[in-house]
């Protein structure tokens, strides 16, 4: 009996050697079909993903450069590719970073102010324009102006008898510092701002025709306040026992809120108006697409026209420095939907000796066939207090009288040498410095 338990037991160790290096030669031949069909799958996969193409950036980009071929790269990319991301070098060549970029990050079209599957819009923010300026009072700052810096823009105004200062713009972005520029007089910086489509035509004539000014503000420093204009003499007005300007607003013998009451007198005038009255003209009139002259100083508007002729007066105020826009007569629409008839904006501009510079801008729109056309003229006249100017031939030849019945109906008879005639007698209502100043 034990001599048949022990050959038993020896048997059964001889059957299990041979079953227990079956069953790890089928565990290692099964291993490794696991791994070749997985492992091979991700690579595989690993590999197509590594196929797609991105551009980043070569270095270190600042706010504001514009990208040329150095700028940038071509590097793989695994996965999704981020939004409006570029993968050709040629499609980011040209395009100006908007978003200050590390070494080897993506140049993407969020990056660069491009509108995202509607093309680039010129890589400036919806909304806003880029203007350049060129800063010629502020050469000290420029070494520390930076792309995205917050700036405040002063102009210097050295015409005239008396000098004055005032903020046109605040908290203005910066785009760029581009470099010197010659300004006639030397080489000045040039600095690109972002500013608002009802900004830039004002930054543009201060371009210009003054000196320009930075403030640079503190990043977390958006506060803006209305800042008046500062003449030379006020700078030696004492406002304290310190003999240091206060914080508070000025006196009322200093600073007055100055503003303009406009008398525009719309007539039923000749074609020869400025020829009739020559001698009550500081000038004739140059031909152009809207004549206008001044009237000699004391010279009334009432003199020149006859009680019959005057179709309406109206009364405007426009602050100094504002504008306000008459609307004159009936308006009518074009075949293509437009408002047709005749707007005229003023907007004053006061100096401390009482003179008086007025810019007057009168825009025509008539029906054209299917279509409609404009027509607008500016132009700056310097008068005194209660000088009055005209404007006359809002459209050639017998436009004029076209339009004159169009914009009052039925009041006017028809007739080729009728024009509209404006009058405008400007007077100021509050003085920008009081008598206490110059008393002083």
């Amino acid at each position: 009996m034990v001599y048949w338990g022990c050959s038993l037991c020896l048997l059964m160790k001889r059957n299990l050697v041979p079953l227990l290096g079956i069953a790890f030669v089928v565990a290692i031949a099964a291993t490794g079909i696991f791994y070749g069909l997985f492992v091979g799958r991700m690579r595989d996969e690993e590999a197509l993903a590594a196929k797609q193409t991105i551009v980043v950036a070569a270095r270190a980009i600042d706010r504001g450069h514009q990208l040329d071929a150095a700028d940038i790269k071509l590097s793989t990319w695994a996965g999704a590719l981020p939004p409006g991301a570029y993968q050709r070098v040629e499609d980011a060549v040209g395009k100006t970073v908007y978003q200050a970029t590390i070494e080897n990050e993506p140049i993407t079209e969020e990056r660069t102010g491009a509108d995202q599957g509607k093309g680039d819009k010129g890589s400036i923010a919806k909304g806003m324009r880029a203007i350049s300026v060129r800063i010629s009072e502020s050469n000290g700052l420029m070494p520390f102006l930076r792309a995205g810096h917050r700036v405040d823009l002063q102009v210097v105004n050295l015409r005239g008898t008396e000098p004055a200062v005032r903020s046109l713009l605040q908290n203005a972005e910066v785009l760029s510092v581009q470099g010197n520029e010659s300004n006639g007089q030397g080489m000045v910086p040039v600095v690109n701002l972002l500013v608002a489509p009802k900004d830039a035509d004002r930054v543009a004539l201060a371009d210009s025709a003054a000196k320009i000014r930075l403030l640079l503000r503190n990043q977390l420093d958006d506060e803006q306040m209305a800042r008046p204009p500062i003449e030379f003499r006020q700078v030696f007005v004492d406002r304290g026992a310190t003999g240091l300007p206060s914080a508070a607003p000025a006196p009322a013998d200093v600073q007055a809120a100055a503003r303009v009451d406009l008398e525009v007198k719309l007539v039923n005038g000749r074609s020869s108006f400025f020829e009739d009255n020559q001698t009550r003209l500081t000038a004739l009139p140059q031909d152009a697409p809207v004549r206008i002259a001044a009237l000699q100083r004391g010279v009334s508007s009432e003199s020149v026209i006859r009680p019959q002729e005057l179709l309406s007066t109206e009364k405007l105020t426009a602050p100094d420095q504002s504008g306000v826009t008459l609307r004159a007569g009936a308006t009518w629409k074009a075949a293509n939907g437009n408002n047709c008839g005749l707007r005229i904006q003023f907007v004053p501009r006061l100096s401390g000796n009482g003179a008086i510079r007025l810019r007057v801008e009168p825009e025509v729109t008539t029906d054209l066939g299917q279509g409609s056309t404009t027509r607008r003229v500016v132009a700056d006249v310097d008068l005194v207090d209660g000088q009055t100017i005209a404007l006359s031939g809002f459209g050639p030849g017998s436009e004029s009288a076209d339009l004159l019945q169009k914009l009052f109906g039925g009041r006017i008879n028809p007739g080729a040498s009728r024009d509209l005639v404006v009058l405008i007698t400007p007077r100021v209502m509050a003085p920008v410095v009081q008598a206490g100043l110059n008393g002083r």
